[in-house]
């Protein structure tokens, strides 16, 4: 006997087979869509911890917070598509904003000298001796110019705080080419930016607080 399946039957289990299977397309959508958005996450190579040496001096440095433009206050990992156009990468981004990363960086390369008998970071409790300012101008890609390039761009001014005297001041910009075209190549090329422009400035201060030092020393009482 040849069995007939009225209209109302066919249409409702044909309605919950189209239910299913749209709720399964969007479960597959939904997924591919939190994979795809999925941040990743980029840093600046920190410096190995300082030997355990006497320090050369007595004198504390106290390292501000490094001011920046505000696109450079945030995580987001920009680029130069031409001088006045820009933009930012959505899913890459610096494990902190850039000025934390650049000033970390730069306090550990400090501390590494051996020159000062403490860097701190500011704000900090304890008195220092000398403050240390600066802006960070530039942590971008560029990307005319005949391909993309990580560059740095940092001014640092060195305050003996007893005076609030300015006794150095400096600025280093570095254009470093990326190795190849995916992100993480210019990160690299930042990396090796910021390690370019920290090297230019760093002897440069230490042989100021020294010189300071000793003058201090020869019209001491």
């Amino acid at each position: 006997m040849k069995i007939v399946e009225s209209g109302w039957n066919v249409w409702t289990r044909g309605s919950r087979n189209l239910r299913v299977a749209a709720l399964a397309l969007a479960a597959v959508a939904l997924a591919s869509c939190g994979s795809a958005s999925r941040p990743n996450y980029y840093t600046l190579r920190v410096p190995a911890a300082p030997a355990a040496n006497d320090p050369k001096t007595a004198a504390v440095l106290g390292v501000e917070r490094l001011s920046a433009p505000e696109v450079l206050r945030n995580d987001r990992i920009l680029y130069y598509e031409s001088p006045t156009r820009l933009n930012f990468y959505e899913n890459h981004r610096w494990s902190s904003d850039p000025s934390s990363l650049v000033r970390d960086s730069l306090a550990g390369q400090l501390s590494q000298a051996g020159v000062f008998s403490e860097v701190r970071l500011l704000p900090a409790r304890d008195p220092v001796d000398y403050l240390l300012r600066g802006r960070l101008l530039n942590f971008d890609e560029v990307d005319y110019e005949g391909g993309a390039k990580g560059r740095v761009r940092l001014e640092l001014t060195l305050v003996r705080v007893r005076d609030r005297k300015v006794l150095w001041s400096d600025v280093r910009q570095a254009q470093v080419p990326a190795p190849g075209k995916e992100v993480a190549g210019v990160v690299e090329a930042v990396n090796a930016a910021s390690d370019q422009v920290l090297k230019e400035l760093v002897p440069g201060l230490l042989a100021q607080v020294k010189q300071d030092i000793e003058q201090g020393l020869k019209t001491s009482p």
